[in-house]
């Protein structure tokens, strides 16, 4: 049986939290699709991910996630992989473990993990970080790390939150590219919040503006 083309559906968002707010949000991402929210600070970018990662739930309006209303599920039955604007990385662990690290919360043990955290660094190119400390590592670095630990859990949806907003213009064509070389390695459907145009026309191949 094939699998339907739309991935997530938003029907008629809402959600008000602290200075922020989002009014009937609605929205479809296509399966495999890249797709970014474009807008100022302030607009509800993040929130509107959290919303779609379970960290906030709506005032009204649903989640539709591969054909299941999700909108009511904890972040942990979502099957949603999120990228915070600061990585979140845990900065006593090393690299490895941090990837490693939603696997262990999902009941892999050691060994199972262990063996995902390889091949997830594998594809992605971040071998010789594993042992480091997260201390240690550059921003693209981080960068790589906190993709990859998103990516290691095989999420349906990937939700990146400005991923390029903290790095140098240099890393930022960096990691741009990489980010498109990834998901040709890999495969996968994502939303990416930025502010930038340049960033959002490069690796779009949709685009949302909220204001």
């Amino acid at each position: 049986m094939d699998e339907p083309e739309i991935l997530l559906e938003l029907k008629s968002l809402s959600k008000s939290w602290k200075e922020f707010r989002i009014r009937n949000v609605s929205l479809e991402v296509r399966r495999g699709e890249y797709f970014v929210v474009m807008g100022p600070t302030g607009a509800g970018k993040t929130l509107l991910l959290q919303l779609i990662a379970g960290i906030h739930y709506p005032d009204s309006g649903r989640i539709i996630l591969d054909g299941m209303d999700v909108t009511d599920l904890p972040p942990e039955r979502r099957n949603v992989g999120y990228v915070p604007q600061n990585y979140a990385l845990f900065p006593h662990m090393t690299a490895g473990e941090n990837i490693a690290y939603g696997l262990r919360v999902r009941g892999y043990s050691k060994g199972e993990a262990d063996e995902v955290v390889r091949e997830i660094s594998r594809k992605l190119g971040i071998e010789e970080l594993l042992d480091r400390r997260v201390s240690t590592l550059s921003g693209g670095e981080q960068q790589r790390v906190a993709l990859a630990r998103a990516l290691a859990i095989k999420p349906k949806l990937l939700l990146l939150d400005e991923p390029l907003s903290a790095l140098d213009a240099e890393t930022r064509e960096e990691i741009r590219e990489y980010l498109k070389g990834v998901r040709r390695a890999i495969g996968f459907t994502a939303i990416h919040v930025t502010h930038d145009f340049v960033e959002a026309a490069d690796l779009g191949d949709r685009m949302a503006v909220m204001f």
